[in-house]
């Protein structure tokens, strides 16, 4: 026990599984014999089963008779398709076709004629009161044998397609080898059948599809070509190139855009020109400066005119005087050429005027026509998108027209085509050997079944077993050190008195030898501190502390120490009666005062070994038991006597045993081998040891010999043995 007084799980090693076996070694035997046994008998009375094998290839593509992939393509290039196929092979609908095709409802193989009992019997009555009630057969009985019937066809058969390829191996077992090999071979034939039908039922939709679909489509394509040929007419279309007619807009619409650029360009020159002359109007001397007038050949002659007239104007001015003739028809003709100067001036402001006005309305007239070319552009092009939806509708009902006729035509040409993409590879064969039983191989699984079986349960029940059986376990799950072993009493029927005392009735047998080998390691456990009161108790009832404790006090009697026997079991005493003592006067009586220790001592047929009884019952055992009284009793008692043996209740059922164990110098724990659990016993030793009290060691208690193993068979052969009288004995169980 750890400090806590818990017990640790210990350590499990492969001798504990060896021990395991060897102890539970009948369950082992007895699983495997039933099931290798039922296994074989089993197996030879199995009638043979044949399977018979059909080997089926399931191609990728059709053959590629005629082009018709729409119509009756088959997608085999994925795991889906194969997967498809394989569960078509294990439908229903197949199987029920083959049933039919067979005639299995009548066959011996799976209509059994039924074996006369009550199942029946009851049947047939159950038949001749549906025929009275309802004149035939009901259909629900109908449909439950014909589902019947098809799941035991499906039990049957097996799918088994072969790893990387394209194979398909179609097995069927019957007791009939020739029947499983005909039922494989019409199963593939049937799938086959029921393929090319799938095939010719969707050609045949097809071509009612399609010519529904055609006369649909053909009155459309009309619809959409009378549309574009008035679309056409109405627009003017008689000539339909669009993309010349966009090029010559875009070349125009190119020019005019030139064009008004550079009148745009001119009238901003000629507006520019004509707003300065505007301004300088007011100052002619200023518009005489303008750049138009001053490179103005005219104005440019007329101004050297104009000079070289001053200049002859200022020479005659020199020689004649103001009113000469020559000076004032030399001014005169100055006057006129400055009178054309202005005149000139005038006439190009107007031209510059005139210019700009010219400008001008060109450049709005090129922007008037531009416009126009655009309007004619957009129209065209809205033209242009109608025309191409009009002739889009047309273009694809008329290819939709095409491909549906097309379709139509192949259709009709494959109707009545007989091709397949699956084909039978290997039919099946009528098989020679049986497939099952396989009784090599059922044996060996039974033999090895049967091994792990009976293991198992062995660890299982072991695993269930929580009591304590061996030494080892005394010692490995209790932390106490093993005591010994007494046997299993038994009582002879012809003398039931005094059967209990067996150290004393038969001190040469196999018990009393046991019950000696326990009293040496009780005096060798004590060698070093001598421990004379000693507690002999139990965790629970019916543990055989009484039978051992009245034993052990002969045994140690018998060695010539004195002894005393103390009843401490106020609740149920049973010592008196295994004695044929009285049970009054006692201890009881003894530690209310009513009378001394050595008035309450009797005598028992061992000279050295004395009996004190249990008394009076009290209402209070373990407030006596805890009295000072009974302190004083066991100092008294040290003095008197060797050994003090105490018999006290269970430790679990109440405290008289924790009080009482407080008191000696000893607890001796009587365990009743392979029936008491440990829990119980572990919680009986972690009280003790909570109030500080010696545990001796633990005594296992009505152990069966002949069953707890190879180490008390050991024992029980070569160091003990049954008394000639005791072998001739009848007996009978005791639980002690």
């Amino acid at each position: 026990m750890n400090e806590k007084g818990a017990f640790p799980e210990e350590e499990i090693h492969l001798r504990d599984y060896l021990a395991v076996i060897l102890k539970r070694k009948w369950t082992i035997i007895v699983c495997f014999a039933v099931l290798v046994t039922t296994v074989t008998i089993g197996s030879f009375k199995m009638e043979p089963v044949y399977k018979a094998t059909c080997q089926v290839l399931i191609e990728r593509e059709n053959p590629n008779v005629v082009n018709i992939q729409e119509v009756m393509a088959i997608d085999a290039s994925s795991t889906d398709y194969y997967q498809t196929q394989y569960e078509i092979l294990k439908s229903k609908d197949l199987a029920e076709m083959v049933i039919e095709h067979l005639n299995l409802a009548n066959n011996k193989e799976f209509n059994p004629e039924p074996k006369i009992g009550l199942g029946t019997i009851i049947g047939t009555i159950k038949g001749a009161i549906s025929n009275i009630f309802f004149g035939t057969e009901e259909e629900g009985e109908k449909v439950d044998k014909k589902n019947q019937l098809i799941k035991a066809y499906l039990g049957r058969l097996k799918i088994e397609p072969i790893r990387n390829s394209r194979l398909v191996n179609i097995n069927f077992e019957a007791h009939n080898p020739k029947l499983a090999a005909h039922i494989a071979n019409t199963h593939a034939k049937l799938y086959i059948d029921q393929t090319l039908e799938r095939k010719f039922s969707a050609s045949q939709e097809a071509i009612g599809w399609l010519n529904n679909r055609i006369k649909d489509v053909k009155r459309k394509l009309e619809e959409s070509e009378a549309a574009l040929h008035k679309y056409r007419q109405e627009n003017d279309l008689v000539s339909v190139d669009f993309e010349e007619s966009h090029n010559i807009i875009v070349q125009k619409l190119n020019e005019l855009s030139t064009a008004l650029t550079q009148a745009k360009t001119a009238r901003i020159e000629k507006e520019n020109l004509y707003n300065e002359l505007k301004r300088l109007s007011k100052k002619p001397e200023m518009v005489q400066s303008m750049p138009a007038v001053v490179i103005n050949p005219l104005i440019q002659q007329l101004k050297a005119e104009y000079i070289k007239a001053r200049v002859e104007y200022s020479e005659l001015s020199r020689k004649y005087g103001p009113e000469h003739p020559q000076m004032i028809r030399q001014k005169s003709q100055i006057k006129e050429i400055e009178s054309k100067i202005a005149k000139e001036v005038k006439n190009i402001a107007r031209s510059i005027e005139t210019e700009y006005r010219v400008a001008k309305r060109q450049e709005q007239s090129l922007i008037r026509v531009l416009e126009k070319q655009k309007t004619e552009a957009m129209a065209l092009h809205e033209k242009e998108i109608q025309y191409n939806v009009l002739r889009r509708d047309v273009d694809s009902t008329r290819a939709l027209y095409e491909s549906i006729l097309k379709r139509l035509k192949e259709a009709s040409v494959t109707e009545d085509l007989k091709a397949s993409n699956i084909t039978v590879v290997d039919p099946a064969r009528i098989p020679d050997i049986p497939s099952k039983p396989k009784k090599k191989l059922n044996i060996l699984l039974a033999i090895i079944c049967g091994l792990t079986m009976g293991i198992g349960l062995a660890f299982f029940f072991e695993y269930l077993d929580n009591t304590i059986k061996t030494a080892e376990e005394v010692e490995r799950h209790l932390k106490i050190p093993f005591l010994g072993p007494v046997g299993r009493l038994s009582i002879a029927k012809d003398n039931p008195d005094n059967a209990e005392l067996v150290a004393l009735k038969e001190p040469k047998s196999q018990i009393s030898e046991m019950l000696r080998n326990i009293r040496t390691n009780i005096l060798f456990s004590a060698s070093d501190h001598p421990r004379k009161a000693i507690l002999v108790t139990s965790a629970i009832q019916l543990e055989g502390k009484t039978f051992l404790v009245a034993n052990l006090a002969i045994s140690l009697a018998q060695m010539g120490k004195r002894v005393i026997l103390v009843d401490s079991d106020l609740r149920r005493p049973r010592i008196h009666s295994i004695f044929g003592l009285k049970k009054s006067p006692g201890l009881t009586d003894t530690l209310v005062a009513e009378i001394s220790g050595e008035s309450a001592t009797q005598d028992t047929e061992l000279e050295n070994l004395k009996f004190i009884a249990c008394g009076t019952i009290p209402p209070n055992p373990a407030e006596l038991l805890s009295s000072k009284g009974m302190t004083k009793l066991i100092d008294d008692l040290r003095k008197e006597f060797d050994f003090i043996l105490f018999d006290s209740p269970p430790v679990m059922s109440v405290t008289d045993a924790v009080v009482l164990a407080t008191l000696v110098d000893g607890v001796v724990m009587v365990i009743k081998g392979a029936e008491t659990p440990r829990p119980p016993i572990q919680r009986a030793i972690g009280q003790l040891s909570e109030v500080n009290v010696r545990v001796l060691g633990g005594v296992l208690n009505n152990i069966d010999l002949k069953k707890r193993g190879y180490y008390y068979q050991y024992y029980y052969k070569y160091y003990y043995g049954y008394g000639e009288e005791g072998k001739k004995k009848k007996r009978k169980s005791r639980a002690t």
